[in-house]
């Protein structure tokens, strides 16, 4: 009973998207229903958003034998190709940010006292697909803000491939609060950003691109170049220095001055980022500036010694990754960048319907997480939950998703498996968010 009753605003909220009623209705606002359709909405749905395969990557023939198990309804190819179109498009993209609009009724912060109200984490993942006509797309970029103390997805964007992650930088600079933490990658690096973020109150913590140069200032006033490259040279790894206030860059709008550490990096981390580099050496990039200091981790942030120290700031920035964590889920589990040849309005309904079964997922699994931790004090594994969730949708195409009873049964189910089967493996001398985020748990450790 606990249990249901911890879950009811979860469930309700979801139901005022997914219920049957609520996709009707919705499908006939936004026109994609206007008169008795062999085709229920729900049942469209479904094979775009609850299947193990994708309407990416299916053939139209199995999707049709699909609904016809799924309803009883006899549908052609061509009657299924011709329901991909601009109508079904934003009946998907409604119902992905309808759920998305949600997650502000229901979620609960894992952990709420700390130096930072929320941590924004924004990072992009993009996939090609085939091309057999020039109309056909490329494939997408789709950009991702994560907010790591609710599982929220705060944005989520769908680009062109070839869209600067600036530009999505930019977009967000409005949305910027008192006492968010902005964590965000080398491909988004501005010093005109940053500077926005502190005149809203928020913190950053960034990586400092390897072609900067930095400068402070002697006892008359003049400016001095600081080489981070030699001063690391007599750090042992895993050690830092602290420059304190100087300036990156000597002119133009990435000029900035803020608070600059330099860490020497561990043999593991060198062989890491010496991996990165030939990969983007095979692709043809420009790796020479970042070669010279590819010993040493630059930081850039506008977060006192006083409130972090510098040994402090690299576990924090670390809690990056978790995006990354996401995104390797939407890859190996979801199969999102697994597409063939096909029009736009086809690949835009397998990106809304992949997201919808993502968004969905996860919100699933960090409910059950939350839980798993207040009632156990225990760390799941957001991998590990996020697959249980999905498995459990694709058994029966998400019909349970539509009816309350079944919903309810189904969140159970999914609970009783994270909280047997999907625990944190904690490898020896490797922190984990919570640990970084000096959370008390029960801990379990995994052979390295």
């Amino acid at each position: 009973m606990r249990f249901k009753k911890e879950m009811e605003p979860f469930i309700q909220g979801i139901h005022q998207v997914l219920s049957v009623s609520e996709v009707r209705q919705w499908a006939r606002e936004i026109g994609f229903v206007q008169r008795q359709n062999k085709l229920k909405p729900e049942d469209f749905l479904s094979i775009c958003a609850f299947m193990q395969q994708t309407v990416g990557s299916e053939r139209l023939s199995k999707l049709c034998a699909t609904i016809t198990r799924l309803s009883g309804a006899d549908i052609s190819k061509q009657a299924l190709h011709q329901r991909f179109n601009e109508k079904s498009v934003a009946f998907l993209k409604g119902i992905f940010y309808q759920l998305a609009e949600q997650q502000a009724l229901f979620t609960r912060p894992l952990y709420i006292d700390h130096l930072f109200s929320r941590i924004r984490i924004l990072d992009a993942t993009s996939f090609g697909v085939p091309k057999n006509d020039p109309d056909h797309p490329d494939g997408a970029k789709i950009q991702l803000e994560y907010e790591l103390f609710e599982g929220k997805f705060l944005h989520t964007f769908l680009y062109d491939q070839t869209k600067s992650d600036q530009y999505a930088a930019r977009e967000l600079a409005d949305t910027i609060e008192s006492g968010d933490l902005i964590l965000r990658d080398l491909g988004y690096f501005s010093g005109e950003h940053l500077k926005k973020i502190e005149r809203a109150g928020g913190f950053y913590i960034s990586r400092v691109p390897a072609n900067m140069t930095f400068w402070t200032w002697d006892e008359k006033g003049k400016m001095m170049e600081i080489k981070p490259e030699e001063d690391a040279k007599k750090l042992e790894p895993g050690e830092a220095i602290d420059y304190g206030h100087i300036q990156i860059g000597k002119k133009g709008k990435n000029t900035l001055q803020t608070r600059l550490v330099v860490q020497q990096l561990t043999e593991e981390q060198k062989m890491k980022r010496e991996g990165y580099l030939q990969k983007r050496r095979r692709k043809g990039g420009h790796t020479q500036s970042a070669t010279k200091k590819n010993q040493i981790q630059i930081l850039a942030t506008n977060i006192t010694s006083d409130q972090v120290d510098m040994q402090g700031l690299y576990p924090i920035y670390s809690l990056r990754w978790q995006v990354e964590i996401l995104f390797k889920t939407w890859k190996s589990l979801f199969h999102i960048d697994k597409v063939r040849a096909m029009n736009p309005e086809r690949f835009a309904c397998h990106l809304y319907g992949t997201l919808i079964h993502i968004l969905l997922s996860s919100m699933i699994a960090f409910q059950c997480r939350y839980y798993l931790y207040q009632k156990h004090q225990i760390e799941g594994s957001e991998f590990k939950c996020i697959d249980h969730v999905k498995s459990a949708i694709e058994e029966d195409q998400g019909q349970a998703l539509y009816h309350s009873t079944s919903f309810i049964t189904l969140i159970k189910n999914i609970y009783q498996n994270v909280y047997r089967h999907g625990r944190k493996d904690h490898r020896y001398q490797h922190k984990s968010p919570f640990d970084i985020l000096y959370l008390t748990y029960e801990q379990t450790f995994q052979a390295v």
